[in-house]
């Protein structure tokens, strides 16, 4: 018999996340064709006859690949440097001076190599990525198979990049669109840092690109109490009345954290269509707050997870943010209901791939859409027994028991074996680096 499918996959568990419902169906085949899903539907032995190559995943469950909604990929590179100081200490005084120093196009493409390699293991297909040399991200995002939007930043203090690439950063976006602008899974994006580290004039000058283009941009928005307050007092506004009176926000911004965002803010949110991105490890370790996203959700407001990047996470792990990111919600909230397995799983996938705009293409598993999903593995004592999967995937997996990754239709890791990086050479460069790093950070402490 001819085949049809260039892929097929039989599955144990299939949640397809279709509607944001996750509601696992039991002995499942999804056909691929072209990165495009051409069939779901239950598993027949006529169906793996004509898969061209053929996952057997009978004793997994199968779910949309995750939507990191909030990355630094190459801060991968600064992962454990300084932990447990004073948040300032921590920035001002070494991760800034620090990517002053070594930041370089290499520093990029090694630490985003790295990113690739851990995002991949864990089951991520599609990253939201902000830093510096972004075409050197998006390159090894392509290289990977992975998807993401990847920005160029903004910002009105002096960048690692600016001494190769100049200061024009409008000049070096437009590059980076041109280069991107048709690519089935690298959307250029722009990337003003956040309200406090961009004029008005600058935050005018990346909408006014953003309409034009219909680009998305990234930003941090209302992180810390600290910046709220500073901004109403420079400002008279908050960072969020502040982005709406410069006619910033829309439906394409997505905000990175919003932990501090008051009623107010919210409306203006729902009304503009921006979405807002939940980082719970990065805000617990840097007591930046609770994200109140039981109200988000509650007025409508698009929310998707994210990582955040691994030098203020340490890792880039999805499994993570849906545990924590949940139970701290329960507990911020005092109401184990605040947030849920499911709700989680939803953020995940469906919301994050619709927060990104990108609900078109992925976030579930469905005839017509990208072919991006992974196997998850229930074949250790941790996984056991199964009463709920889905509770099983948000409470006890760790993000290790992840089998396949597919995204857009090409296997990027098989039976926890990598397919499309050399993760040997990965690792020297990584070495090199670390020995680098330590030495700056000797010079630093020594100051």
């Amino acid at each position: 018999m001819k085949s049809y499918f260039d892929l097929g996959i039989r599955v144990g568990h299939l949640i397809t996340m279709a509607g944001g419902e996750a509601d696992p169906v039991k002995d499942q085949f999804i056909g691929v064709k072209d990165g495009t899903i051409e069939f779901i539907g239950p598993f027949a032995q006529s169906l793996k006859k004509r898969s061209r190559k053929y996952l057997d995943s009978r004793a997994d469950v199968v779910l949309p690949g995750f939507v990191n909604g909030h990355t630094h990929l190459p801060m991968t590179l600064f992962r454990g440097v300084e932990d447990d100081v004073p948040f300032h200490v921590w920035l001002f005084e070494r991760i800034l001076p620090l990517e002053t120093a070594l930041v370089t196009e290499e520093f990029v493409r090694v630490g985003a190599s790295l990113a690739a390699l851990e995002c991949i293991r864990f089951g991520v297909t599609t990253v939201n990525e902000m830093y510096f040399y972004a075409e050197a991200s998006a390159k090894v995002l392509d290289k990977a198979g992975m998807r993401g939007l990847v920005s160029q930043a903004f910002a009105d203090f002096p960048l690692p990049e600016d001494k190769v690439l100049g200061t024009d950063k409008e000049k070096i976006f437009r590059s980076l669109y041109s280069k991107f602008k048709k690519h089935k899974r690298i959307v250029p994006a722009l990337g003003p840092h956040a309200p406090y580290s961009c004029s008005d004039a600058l935050l005018k000058q990346v909408a006014a690109i953003s309409e034009e283009l219909a680009a998305p941009v990234h930003i941090h928005v209302s992180e810390t109490e600290r910046e709220v307050e500073e901004s109403r007092k420079l400002h008279g506004k908050s960072p969020v009345g502040r982005l709406q009176s410069l006619g910033f926000l829309s439906s394409r911004t997505i905000c990175a954290h919003c932990v501090h965002l008051d009623e107010a803010d919210s409306k203006i949110f729902k009304d503009s269509g921006a979405s807002a991105v939940y980082n719970p490890d990065s805000n617990m370790k840097l007591s930046s707050g609770a994200t109140p996203v039981k109200r988000y959700l509650a007025s409508g407001i698009p929310v998707a997870l994210g990582t955040d990047g691994a030098a203020s996470n340490n890792d880039l792990s999805m499994f993570g943010v849906m545990d924590i990111g949940t139970k701290l919600q329960k507990l911020a909230n005092k109401d184990s209901t605040a947030m849920t397995a499911k709700q989680a799983l939803s953020l995940a996938t469906y919301g994050g791939a619709h927060a990104l705009g990108l609900g078109d293409k992925i976030g579930s598993l469905e005839v017509g859409k990208r072919a991006d999903f992974i196997s998850v593995s229930f074949d250790y004592p941790h996984m056991q027994p199964i009463h709920d999967v889905v509770s099983q995937l948000v409470y006890a997996a760790q993000g290790l028991e992840v089998r396949h990754v597919v995204c857009d239709g090409k296997v990027l890791l098989e039976n926890g074996r990598y397919r499309t990086l050399n993760q040997a050479q990965i690792m020297n460069d990584v070495e090199r680096i670390r020995r680098k790093i330590q030495k700056t950070l000797a010079e630093l402490r020594s100051k």
